[in-house]
């Protein structure tokens, strides 16, 4: 088994129900964060943790995604544009090496998961959620530190961070031993707990790194009432047989809920206000 990770897994074929009418013809990953589409934010996340073979597992009417990853429509005047869109159109142009998987019929995160290890042989590989917009002020993004956990240990690790009670019901929520300050040991996940069912507060976030048994694993899950196959199944069967790890985020990570309008919105707003300072002045003025 190599230990470089050279693939991430990206699944896209959610229908985006919450965002319609908007998202009825436009994928919701290309919804734009300030002057990028919401998925090339995930996308760097990977590049910049050296992982830029990207399998983007998606659905009908996703074809853009491809598109927007690909060499710009020769129709479009590059050479007119400003000489800082150009370069930014050239990084875009060579930034990962695209795969794509079809998932017909959403059957839940594992079975996404499970059509992009179709084309992953015996590696380890890394899974970004694009509903989930990571920052960091660090000096490391969250993949890259993610990253770093696996090459010292060989074992899966999960990105986690501290939730409040009243909203552990809207996650995974994972439980396990302390191994340093921001590092655990998972021993047990719940699927969205009911009141009371943990006195953990670790949610899982939407990075993901995995050694290939996860695939096996995700074959044997059965459909949930839904009929849909549940990763967090997949991960509690390996945590059976291998350790996995949980890092968990800090004061200097943001997590985005770029899934839900009003996350979404957030993230928006935030970044304008960190190409502009004076976002924040004009929003408090609107707001009276």
């Amino acid at each position: 088994m190599t230990s470089k990770l050279r693939y991430s897994i990206i699944p896209a074929a959610g229908l985006a129900t919450r965002f319609l009418p908007a998202s009825k013809a436009i994928p919701k990953e290309l919804f734009p964060i300030l002057n990028k589409p919401a998925i090339q934010y995930v996308i760097e996340e990977s590049v910049g943790a050296e992982i830029d073979r990207v399998v983007f597992v998606s659905g009908a009417g996703k074809e853009a995604l491809l598109d927007h990853f690909d060499k710009i429509n020769p129709k479009f005047p590059v050479s007119r544009l400003n000489r800082q869109i150009q370069e930014n159109i050239a990084e875009l142009d060579d930034m990962i090496d695209v795969i794509s998987i079809r998932q017909k019929t959403p059957k839940g995160l594992g079975h996404a998961v499970l059509k992009g290890c179709e084309v992953i042989t015996e590696e380890p590989f890394a899974v970004l959620l694009p509903d989930m917009m990571v920052l960091s002020k660090g000096d490391e993004t969250v993949m890259q530190r993610l990253v770093k956990i696996y090459s010292s240990f060989r074992c899966s690790v999960i990105a986690l961070m501290r939730v409040p009670t009243e909203s552990k019901g809207l996650y995974g929520i994972a439980e396990g031993k302390k191994i340093d300050k921001d590092l655990i040991e998972i021993s047990k996940l719940i699927e969205k707990p009911k009141e009371g069912e943990t006195d953990s507060d670790l949610a899982i976030v939407g990075r993901y790194i995995f050694t290939p048994a996860i695939t096996g694993y995700l074959s044997e899950t059965q459909p949930d009432t839904r009929g849909e196959i549940q990763l967090t199944n997949g991960i509690e069967k390996l945590i059976s047989t291998e350790h996995v790890y949980g890092l968990i985020l800090d004061e200097n990570d943001i997590v985005f809920d770029t899934g839900t309008p009003e996350g979404f919105a957030i993230a928006n707003a935030y970044m304008a206000m960190q190409k502009n300072p004076n976002v924040i002045k004009e929003l408090n003025r609107l707001a009276k």
